[in-house]
């Protein structure tokens, strides 16, 4: 079976991206429940037809929007390490860190997220994915024993998260570099002699 050509994909990809906007659009000032499949191909300007090539129902196309914020979410959360064993918190540069950039561009979602409760379960997957990553990847976090690792995992998550809630909810006041470069300074202020140990590394 011959795959389909670069132009056909790159329609695919648009005409899903369309959708995904419209859906988002839509639940800034409607609740999912009143929105319609005409709703969301009206405001993406497509045909009934095309939603039902790639989605059978709106709670496809918005699972669809949220795997793809939370895949982004995971790489975004490991750039600064993924191809280091260890890594000191002193020497790491800002501008390594990238969930800023990723919550900015994903602003639409994170701002139903921190605003409304239209998607408090996707806000709970948020917190416990920070918590999870924290937990899996990093094998070691401190020369004190008597740090819990799972507590201090709920404490970097919540703080990670409080810090994306005030930022949406000051309308992006900040730039996401200056996001990164606080949440730097908060970590090196708490943590300042840990060297981390990532099982991640790809070297």
């Amino acid at each position: 079976m011959l795959n389909s050509s670069p132009s056909i994909d790159r329609r695919v990809h648009k005409s899903k991206a369309a959708l995904k906007q419209a859906l988002l659009e839509n639940m800034l000032f409607k609740s999912f429940d009143d929105i319609s499949i005409t709703d969301i191909v009206k405001t993406a300007d497509l045909n009934r037809g095309t939603f039902y090539k790639h989605y059978a129902i709106k709670e496809e196309l918005l699972d669809d929007i949220l795997a793809d914020v939370m895949a982004d979410l995971i790489q975004s959360y490991r750039t600064p390490y993924l191809h280091y064993q260890n890594f000191n918190i002193q020497s790491l540069n800002a501008s390594a860190i990238k969930i800023f950039d990723h919550v900015f561009a994903n602003a639409t979602v994170y701002t139903l997220v921190v605003t409304t409760s239209i998607l408090v379960n996707f806000r709970n997957t948020v917190y416990e994915t920070l918590k999870r990553l924290y937990l899996d990847d990093v094998t070691e976090i401190s020369p004190n024993p008597k740090i819990d690792k799972e507590l201090l995992a709920c404490y970097q998550a919540n703080a990670v998260f409080g810090l994306i809630t005030e930022w949406v909810q000051s309308n992006f006041k900040y730039s996401s570099s200056y996001m990164a470069e606080q949440l730097l300074e908060f970590t090196r202020l708490n943590r300042a002699d840990e060297v981390y140990r990532s099982n991640l590394s790809q070297a």
